[in-house]
């Protein structure tokens, strides 16, 4: 009646099916007990998991409302010592002429302000109290003080302990009473020496806190009252110190604190504790009870460590075995009926199922050998077959047409894309390639000057970048130095450099005033700008022979200036950018380089590198290194200079350009 390939899935069907059955039947005696055993037993944990997450949302709202309070009271006391010392400040400013009169008039000026519910402090460098509006801290009590993180006031908070940024610190001024807490902030006050501190009450905090937390243990006890855990299960919380809070309804004869689990020897609530653990855990335990039969129990528990809380939900073992059992002879009626019911459907559907994927078969065969490069014809060996079947088996042939097609189409665009990103990339190369060929790159280059140790770098962080960096002999006493960074990156920040270089030259010849070539320069980018773009500059000129430089700087980091005791910058009001708006007015800035002494300019891809946790290279450790190298030579310093931010960076990508131009002089 079938084919042979039918005849040998037909009879594997079967044998499989067979066998399946029989060992479905014998495993389910023994696997579906375990597995209902296992779900009651989901079903617990999942109760023990709302219990959890009510008492964490409980605790966290506990938690928030806590904290905003005291966020508000540590902006209280921060607003308040700011004033102290905003008031101390101008009473500072006198000290010279009114010498310790200052200090008394700010004394006497701090007993009759009006600090509402808050009380201050000022400790001199000695850890002397010289003034305070509370009467429970006396000198000899302050230097006994300890907060609650159990650091000694008294050191910690001495003017020199301290940060700018101040401290913070909660301790209990009276140890008879619980509640009597202060939270308290500590800041220095430079000119006097003095630490200005200032405190507020927050036991109506805490007091508020433990009435939450009884609000707490009442809604769980309602809960709880409403569960139902197979027949007699129950849920038991109870404290560090043993006390109950949910105890067991039906244990009032005895309380479950004083029950022995006879398999241990141990007192359940301290068997409980050693199971307990943040994470959720079981146990089993027969209770010694002698007002009925001791059934054993199985104790899901786990320990909420904010509240010392030890919680559980605990079954009978024997309710969970029951419906579990009755369920195994209930699978396994239905295991026969569906086994039956699966042969039957088996020797119908076969027949009609393994011709077409005979056919499938043999055509996902030839798909591979396939030349998927080439344009594909539309027809296919399985056409028919969608048409004939209107099943799964006509979905699957028309998922094969489908593969087929869809293949040929990727497989062509993606050799278009490849084509495509293959030219741009070699567009870009040599982009790159005319965008360095435009910067010299011989030092001193066409500077035949024994006075000069010039050298420049530019490491764009795309193909092309937005960075810039130009010399030039302007006559026999001049030399023309240039450095800038564009505002954006990639082709357009690099065509912008293009036409920024190209002006400065033409300028150049124009003008020998830095501050007159950048106006000019601002003029004629800002013109014609739809972008909007701009470019931060530096244009210099160096007399070769006096050493003397003048510059204008166009909105660009301030230059460094390498000495014999060091290297710093050279601060001075910024002026615009250049190129974003018409009309900018632009000046000359001299100075005169000694013997030995020298002139950087870079841009901010130098101090501003990033490394993989987001932290820069920063001005300090560039100053750093330029003074440490500042006796060598200039291609020295600047390679230096770029090994370290390397270095620093580590696996970061560039995150912009960098360009560094370094000029010593030697007379």
């Amino acid at each position: 009646m079938f084919s042979t390939i039918k005849g040998k899935i037909l009879c594997a069907v079967i044998i499989v099916m067979g066998i399946s059955t029989l060992v479905n039947i014998f495993s389910t005696h023994r696997d579906v007990g375990n597995a209902m055993l296992a779900a009651q037993q989901d079903s617990a944990l999942n109760i023990l998991h709302s219990l959890d997450l009510i008492i964490e949302g409980d605790y966290h709202n506990l938690l928030r409302e806590k904290r905003s309070l005291t966020l508000l009271k540590r902006s209280q006391l921060k607003d308040t010592a700011k004033i102290i010392a905003s008031v101390f400040a101008g009473f500072a400013a006198k000290d010279k002429s009114q010498g310790p009169r200052a200090l008394e008039q700010a004394l006497a000026w701090l007993e009759t302000a009006p600090f509402d519910n808050i009380n201050y402090y000022i400790i001199d460098a000695q850890s002397n109290i010289t003034a305070s509006s509370n009467r429970q801290v006396t000198p000899p009590s302050f230097k006994s003080l300890n907060d609650v993180k159990h650091r000694n006031i008294a050191q910690v908070m001495q003017f020199d302990n301290l940060t700018q940024r101040g401290d913070f610190a909660a301790f209990n001024l009276d140890q008879s009473q619980e509640n009597a807490s202060v939270l308290a902030y500590f800041t220095p006050f430079t000119p006097w020496s003095l630490t200005i501190g200032v405190s507020v009450d927050i036991s109506r905090i805490q007091a508020l806190a433990e009435k939450q937390e009884k609000q707490i243990t009442s809604s769980l006890t309602d809960y709880t009252q409403g569960l139902k855990i197979a027949d007699s299960g129950f849920v038991y919380i109870f404290e560090e110190s043993g006390a109950a809070l949910i105890p067991h309804q039906e244990s009032k004869s005895q309380a479950m604190s004083t029950l022995v689990n006879q398999l241990t020897g141990n007192l359940i609530n301290d068997d409980i504790r050693q199971n307990a653990s943040p994470e959720f855990s079981h146990f089993r335990y027969l209770p010694d009870n002698p007002d009925k039969n001791a059934r054993e129990m199985i104790a899901y528990c786990y320990h909420f460590k904010p509240f010392k809380w030890y919680i559980s939900v605990i079954i009978p073992l024997q309710e969970i075995k029951l419906p579990a059992q009755q369920l195994v002879i209930r699978q396994s009626v239905i295991i026969v009926m569906m086994s039956m019911a699966g042969l039957v459907a088996i020797i119908l559907v076969i027949g009609r199922i393994a011709t077409p994927l005979q056919r499938l078969s043999s055509y996902a065969r030839k798909i591979p050998k396939l030349d998927f490069t080439k344009p594909m014809e539309k027809s296919t060996p399985v056409d028919d077959l969608p048409e004939k079947y209107k099943d799964e088996v006509g979905d699957l042939a028309a998922s094969f047409i489908l593969m087929r097609h869809e293949l040929s189409r990727n497989i062509q665009d993606l050799i278009n894309i490849t084509a495509t990103r293959q030219r741009i990339e070699s567009e870009l190369g040599i982009a790159r390639e005319i965008q360095m060929g435009m910067v010299p790159k011989t030092f001193p280059g066409l500077l035949e000057f024994d006075q000069i140790d010039l050298y420049a770098t530019l490491q764009p962080a795309k193909e092309v970048g937005g960075d810039l960096y130009d010399f030039f002999q302007l006559d026999d006493d001049h030399v023309v130095f240039t450095l800038g960074d564009v505002s954006d990156k990639g082709v357009p920040a690099a065509l912008f450099m293009v036409v920024t270089r190209t002006l400065i030259r033409v300028f150049s010849g124009k003008d020998v005033s830095p501050a007159r070539m950048m106006t000019s320069i601002n003029n004629v980018l800002s013109s014609d700008n739809p972008r909007t773009m701009f470019v931060t500059l530096v244009i210099g000129t160096l007399n070769i022979r006096t050493g003397q430089v003048i510059y204008a700087n166009g909105g660009h980091n301030p230059p460094i200036i390498t000495t014999r005791d060091g290297a710093r910058f050279i601060e001075s009001k910024k002026e615009p950018l250049v190129g974003a708006m018409p009309g900018m007015i632009y000046s000359d800035r001299t100075l005169t380089l000694s013997n030995g002494q020298g002139f950087m300019l870079y841009t901010d891809g130098v101090n501003e590198a990033m490394n993989t946790e987001g932290e820069p290279f920063s001005n300090q450790r560039m100053i750093d290194e330029v003074s440490n190298n500042r006796n060598l030579p200039s291609e020295t310093i600047v390679l230096n200079l770029l090994e370290c931010v390397k270095k620093h960076a580590g696996a970061a990508s560039q995150s912009d350009d960098i360009a560094m131009l370094m000029i010593k002089f030697n007379q």
